[in-house]
Parts: structure tokens; C-alpha cells; sequence
């Protein structure tokens, strides 16, 4: 009686383990792979996006989404998944080339305002490397520069004190370049917030229409815009040329 039990939890186990498998992140995105190959966009569409909804997010899940969007006809939504996926892999050549055919079907092909020379130069030093490689190297200098430091202070001996005297001189401007590169391109980040326009055409008001705004211009599906205030359900949006304007919230969605 108790073997017949225990053979029975053990295959209520293996029936639990079997569904959980069939349900992990790893299963949907290979089957989306499959719809995608045989060309059944939709049905690849639902599996990666059954992913999203597990709380996963990674590059190239949100790139594979966009592809699916950008081949179902949906450019605006094609293009927010490209931005998306560019947070996690911003060098990939695949996403540039895609992202950049995307944009070719978007109506506003709005030119960016050159910037001062300082503001260029400010962004590339935040930008020098690659996000995580930029966290790695800060923290190696840190360690490095920690076990240098313990080292100088317990040494006897003189020469090693000036070897590492200089080692800590010559660290310690490297970390302090990195810390200060790292948490200027945080703050940017965090301060940045960047959406896509999804709905087909959008009308860009001077002010929120409760306080009297008068439409200035027009925007269409897939322009990227930076969000500045927001006023109840309206916000104000910025465009790369730095005109000003005040949309509905539901038109866009944020990267």
C-alpha cells in the first residue's frame, strides 16, 4: 500500500516537472523560433510574448519580437521592440540593420539638432564602453586598487612601498574615470525616458486641450520621441530636432 503511494507522488512529481518544462521561458522561445522559421509570425509573436509575461526580458527575446512585428506589417510596434532590445545589445549589427530598414517606413524622418561639442564629447565618455564591460572594469579597478592599498600599508619593505605608492596614484585616476563615467551614464539613463509612437497619426498639442492647447504638428507610427512632463493622461513629448509638443499617454509607449 505505501509502495503504491509513493509510486503514485512520484509520478504526480514527474507530471509537475513535465508541465513546468513545457512552460519555461527556454521552450516558448525555441517554439517561437520554429513558428518563425515556417513563417507563422502570429503564433511566434504569442510564444516569445508568453516569455514577457513569465517577467523574462533579454536582447535577443525583444529583437525576435520586434522581427515579428516588422514582418506582420506593425512598424511602430517593430520599432519599440529594436529599442528595447538595443538596451541589452546596443553594438549588434543585426539590430543596427533591422532597426535602421524599420525606420525607413516611418513617415516623420525627423533630423537631430546638433549638439555642442561638450555635450558630444560628455556623452561618448559615458558611452565608451559597453554597459557591462563598463561595470566590470570599475569593479576590478576597485578590488585591485583595495588589495594595493592593504599591501602599501602592511609593507616593510621601502622599495615595494614606492613600487605600490605609484601603482595607487596611477589606479586611482583610472577608477576615479571610470566611477565618474559609469554614474553619468546611470543618471542619464535613469533620467532619459525614451518612447515610440504607436498610433498611426498623432496630433502634437502646444498645451494639454483642457488648458487651451492648439494643435502645432503632426507625428506618425514609429517616431521615437523623449518624454519630458505629464500633465493627468497627457505628456510632454521632445523630438530629436528639440521641437516641443503634448500628446495623449495611450498613443505611445515607452522603451
Amino acid at each position: 500500500m505505501h509502495l503504491k503511494r509513493i509510486c503514485i507522488i512520484i509520478g504526480c512529481l514527474f507530471l509537475i516537472a513535465g508541465w513546468l518544462a513545457a512552460d519555461s521561458p527556454q521552450n516558448f522561445f525555441e517554439q517561437g523560433n520554429q513558428y518563425y522559421i515556417q513563417g507563422e509570425f502570429e503564433n511566434a509573436l504569442m510564444a516569445y510574448q508568453e516569455i514577457v509575461k513569465l517577467g523574462y526580458e533579454s536582447g535577443p527575446l525583444y529583437f525576435n519580437i520586434g522581427n515579428c512585428y516588422y514582418k506582420l506589417g506593425n512598424i511602430g510596434q517593430a520599432i519599440l521592440h529594436y529599442e528595447r532590445s538595443k538596451k541589452f545589445m546596443p553594438s549588434d549589427e543585426d539590430l543596427k540593420a533591422n532597426l535602421a530598414i524599420a525606420q525607413l517606413s516611418v513617415v516623420d524622418q525627423v533630423k537631430p539638432a546638433s549638439d555642442f561639442i561638450v555635450i558630444r564629447l560628455t556623452h561618448a565618455f559615458f558611452h565608451i564602453l559597453p554597459k557591462t564591460l563598463q561595470l566590470v572594469f570599475t569593479l576590478s579597478a576597485y578590488f585591485l586598487f583595495t588589495a594595493i592599498l592593504f599591501f602599501f600599508l602592511l609593507t616593510r619593505s621601502s622599495f615595494w612601498q614606492q613600487i605600490t605608492y605609484r601603482l595607487l596614484w596611477i589606479l586611482g585616476i583610472v577608477l576615479f574615470l571610470l566611477i565618474i563615467s559609469f554614474t553619468g551614464r546611470l543618471f542619464t539613463e535613469h533620467r532619459v525616458v525614451e518612447a515610440v509612437i504607436l498610433a498611426e497619426r498623432v496630433d502634437v498639442m502646444s498645451a494639454p486641450v483642457e488648458q487651451g492647447g492648439v494643435e502645432v504638428f503632426s507625428l506618425h507610427e514609429g517616431t521615437k520621441v523623449r518624454l519630458d512632463r505629464s500633465s493627468d493622461n497627457w505628456v510632454e513629448i521632445v523630438l530629436p530636432d528639440r521641437k516641443v509638443g503634448w500628446v495623449k499617454q495611450d498613443v505611445l509607449e515607452t522603451i
